[in-house]
């Protein structure tokens, strides 16, 4: 894995390829701006030819009659405001969710190494708000700040044709305002990234502790954990206050400007009516307009503040973005269908820190074979699995499905051809058709019946409450690992593998399950290669070879019954010693 070194810019090009679809959509929104905001600049017009009309005692028909083009031109303005809002909101979250698309499959991309080292809460964040952040600023901003400049130009267009004095303080007021904001307007950056990250620890924190609320509970930590929290909340709720407090400054700059320009408007008008040289409506248009600068500039103020955390959540999403995984998936050979056969070619592999935990690895495993992978723990097992499953690729040598080197293969082809089942099956909240099926709604019900009944399971699936279609996780039933384990099977054998990889299936299961276990597994097994992680020697009683692994080295393999007949073997060995008691369980991984 690489990211690059340094600070990541401000980088807004990685949305353009999501707004180009939206260009119509946009162009359609930013008419009906401009029209709202012409409405918009009309209102104060008509009131002010309005109180012109009642001081020089005009016929109440004009009065009426000015009277209701202003409600109407107050009703469109409002209708078009509502329809841009909606308009805007709906390409900012369009935009939003096909970012969260491109970030979860980066994800997903990424080496195992990033996901370990990187709570999920902290992806959350990065996933959820700081692209709820983004969405939010692109749902407003377009609308809002090119309405709210717009209505800037327009009011001071407008004042300076109704009296060039009152012009020139209308744009001479405008231009500090917006002056001291722009200069301003940075001020907030860097606390709002800071403030994120913190959002992402406390997300993490809680994540962590969630799952295992368990092993708290039963080691008595309660305390320990919320005294964390306190310190995490503590340091969370400090860091809000003081990205808030600096992108205040903005705010109440523009407060105490606007009451300094209101006085102005005021005092500036009342004089040139005392003078004749404006009447009462004018004078009440250009404090109008004044006032009006107001809610454009304060919207803009506001944008900048929401422009400050989507500038720290894009910078943060261009930094995952930026991350390139370690192991290459342009390779394109397809893996065939059916038994695959394996082979490790001179095999090392070393993780970040470069100590070896794999060397010189020589295997040949022909298709069809059942392997058993024994070892101390720490000795290479899982590791030479994910080499296989390609969660990584080797320092040196090759590994090979059907004599193609995996660095070739096409990768969507490695993972229809190879199943891992782990220990700790995940089951989410869906039914137990769900569970098997991930999810994928083309999957008939039936298809999933004739896996669960192609490996033994049919009578298990028909005791469940509602079959198939019973729930599982948080609002259905819970079910035993065991059980988990057999979902795990259905899931592969609907598959159809030609590689089977199991770490320990046996193990943490009751006595009745696991006789239901090894039936399912014989047949899940039957016409494919598989290898099997055994923590205990029963495991691999029926396998037809072994590979032994000490401190990364293969220091043993070969037919299982041969080595087991052979005394000078390490397996008969390790047999005699469980026979006689001196193998402590988990001491041959």
């Amino acid at each position: 894995m690489s990211s690059p070194a340094g600070r990541v810019p401000l980088r807004l090009g990685i949305l353009t390829p999501h707004l180009r679809p939206h260009r119509g959509l946009a162009a359609t929104t930013m008419s009906m701006i401009v029209v709202m905001v012409a409405l918009d600049l009309a209102g104060p017009i008509l009131l002010a030819r309005s109180i012109d009309a009642a001081v020089e005692s005009a016929g109440s028909d004009r009065i009426v009659e000015l009277a209701i083009w202003f409600l109407g031109v107050a009703v469109g303005a409002q209708v078009l405001s509502a329809t841009t809002t909606y308009l805007g909101a709906r390409i900012g979250w369009t935009i939003a969710n096909d970012l969260r698309l491109v970030a979860g499959r980066h994800l997903t991309s990424l080496d195992l190494d990033y996901h370990t080292s990187t709570n999920p809460g902290t992806l959350i964040e990065r996933v959820d708000g700081d692209i709820t952040a983004i969405a939010e600023f692109f749902s407003n901003f377009a609308v809002r700040v090119t309405s709210t400049t717009l209505l800037l130009g327009g009011i001071v267009a407008l004042t300076f044709a109704e009296h060039p004095l009152a012009g020139w303080m209308t744009l001479g007021f405008t231009v500090i305002v917006m002056g001291m904001l722009f200069a301003t307007r940075s001020l907030g950056v860097a606390a709002s990234e800071s403030e994120r990250g913190l959002s992402a620890r406390l997300y993490g924190f809680i994540e962590e502790r969630l799952a295992a609320l368990d092993d708290i509970r039963a080691n008595g930590a309660g305390a320990q954990v919320m005294r964390r929290f306190k310190a995490i909340m503590a340091d969370w709720f400090l860091g809000s206050r003081r990205a808030w407090m600096r992108r205040s400054i903005i705010w109440v700059t523009i407060i105490g400007s606007f009451s300094a320009g209101s006085l102005i408007a005021l005092t500036l008008g009342t004089r040139l009516v005392g003078q004749g040289a404006m009447t009462i409506g004018t004078a009440y248009l250009i404090f109008q307009y004044m006032a009006k600068l107001e809610a454009p500039i304060e919207e803009i103020t506001n944008q900048m503040q929401e422009l400050q955390k989507a500038a720290a959540g894009t910078r943060r999403l261009s930094e995952i973005l930026a991350l390139t995984p370690s192991v290459d998936r342009s390779g394109t050979t397809p893996l065939p269908r059916g038994a695959l056969s394996l082979a490790f070619e001179g095999v090392d592999f070393s993780y970040d820190d470069g100590v070896p935990v794999l060397s010189g690895i020589d295997l040949d495993i022909p298709a069809g074979t059942h392997l058993g992978l024994l070892g101390r723990t720490g000795g290479g097992k899982s590791t030479m699995t994910k080499l296989i499953a390609r969660f990584h690729d080797p320092s040196a040598g090759t590994v090979r499905l059907d004599g193609i080197d995996l660095r070739t293969a096409d990768p969507a082809s490695v993972r229809r051809a190879i199943s891992f089942i782990t220990q700790d099956v995940q089951l989410f909240d869906g039914t137990v058709k769900q569970n098997v099926t991930f999810f994928d709604p083309i999957v008939a019900d039936e298809d999933v019946e004739d896996a669960l009944a192609s490996i033994g399971l049919a009578d298990w699936a028909h005791a469940l409450p509602d079959g198939i279609h019973t729930e599982l996780g948080t609002n259905g039933i819970g079910i035993s690992s065991g059980e988990a384990q057999l979902v795990a099977l259905a899931r592969a054998h609907l598959r159809d593998p030609g590689l089977i990889i199991l770490d320990e299936p046996s193990s943490r299961i009751d006595p009745a399950t696991e006789a239901l276990l090894t039936k399912a597994l014989a047949r899940l097994t039957e016409g494919r290669t598989s290898i099997v992680i055994a923590h205990r020697l029963a495991t691999v009683a029926n396998v037809d070879r072994v590979a032994i692994l000490e401190r990364g080295a293969l220091v043993e393999s070969g037919n299982r019954a041969a080595l087991a007949a052979d005394p000078s073997s390490r397996l008969s060995g390790m047999l005699a010693a469980a026979h006689d008691g001196l193998l402590v369980e988990g001491s041959t991984a």
